[in-house]
Order: C-alpha cells, then sequence, then structure tokens
C-alpha cells in the first residue's frame, strides 16, 4: 500500500490488492455481484480480453478472491506485486489475468498518490472535546480510485474509500469523525 501519512496508528494510502482485481473486474468486464459494491474503476477502462485468459473462469473465481483481497487488506497483507497476491495461490484464472494485465494494473498503482487528509485536525478535535489524549488509535484507510462516494467500513478499524469521496472535504472529516470517535 502507498501510504500518503500515518497519524498516531492511523495509515491511508491505495491497496494494490484491491486495485489489481478492480483492474481485472474492469478490463475483462466481468459481471460480478459482492459486497460492498464497488464502482468502476475512474477513469474508465477500455475492455480487454487478453489471449490466454478464460473470462468465464475468472467470473467465477473473481467475488472470492475479492472478499480475499478485503481480508488481506484488513490483515496487513498486502502483496509487494500484483501476482504476488496470496488470494491468487488457488486461482489461476485470476492468475492468468493478473499476469496478462500486470503492466496496466502496475501503470495504474503507480500513477495513485494517496489523497491528504484531515487526520490531524479531526483527531485533535475529538481530543478537545473528551478532555484527553486519543491513546492507542488505530484506523487503516483504503483508498481505491473508483467512480462516485465510496466510504465503507470492512472491519472495526479498516475502511474502503473511493479518491472522489476523500478528494471532498466536507464528506471525508465527518466520516473520519464518526469512526474516529467509535474507536477512541
Amino acid at each position: 500500500m502507498k501510504f500518503a501519512r500515518e497519524v498516531s496508528g492511523i495509515s491511508h494510502g491505495v491497496s494494490l490488492g484491491l486495485l489489481a482485481a478492480l483492474y481485472v473486474r474492469d478490463s475483462l468486464a466481468l459481471s460480478v455481484d459482492v459486497e460492498p459494491h464497488v464502482a468502476g474503476l475512474e477513469p474508465s477502462l477500455p475492455v480487454q480480453v487478453p489471449a490466454g485468459v478464460d473470462r468465464a473462469a475468472v467470473t467465477r473465481e473473481w467475488p472470492g478472491w475479492w472478499a480475499d483481497a478485503l481480508d488481506a487488506c484488513i490483515r496487513g497483507a498486502e502483496p509487494i506485486a500484483p501476482e504476488n497476491a496470496e488470494a491468487l495461490l488457488t486461482r489461476p484464472a485470476c492468475l492468468d489475468a493478473v499476469l496478462a494485465l500486470k503492466s496496466g494494473i502496475e501503470q495504474l498503482h503507480r500513477v495513485q498518490a494517496p489523497v491528504a487528509l484531515p487526520i490531524g485536525d479531526v483527531l485533535r478535535g475529538i481530543e478537545s472535546r473528551i478532555g484527553r489524549w486519543a491513546q492507542s488509535v488505530e484506523l487503516h484507510i483504503a483508498e481505491v480510485p473508483v467512480e462516485g462516494l465510496l466510504w465503507e467500513r470492512i472491519g472495526p478499524a479498516h475502511v474502503l474509500a473511493s479518491t472522489r469521496f476523500l478528494n471532498d472535504p466536507a464528506r471525508t472529516a465527518p466520516a473520519l469523525r464518526a469512526v474516529l470517535e467509535d474507536l477512541v
């Protein structure tokens, strides 16, 4: 995960594991229904099915890959390279797709710069309101460059958020405040 900043156990970055899964889904135009619902990547990708990639098999494997990628994100088990995700060990069709689309996945990951968040300001406001330091606060925000507004708690101290949501201070500060107040 590329991190923008870490304050008092609070981290925020773009997850390579989640980005790879979304890139494959969108590039192959897979029709998959999973929770939480995550819109298409922004900007949208052209549909391409590389030679040797079994689109039907990837469609069958993808929901499990997505669930495992979310779990890996929560556990902090981010892959160093897209094809190294542990969720791909038992999903050969998804692995083939990642290998075929690897250069595009890596290029998209390279250009993603995590948005600066008002974490310090929000945390100081909470500390001021409660009259003490917020000790041992842990929050991890995984940013995904998808269409629309997304702020979804995927674990007690983990949030999946769209870049568009995080770029809107009027939405981000109250959402951060609500989660952090729950964790303090």
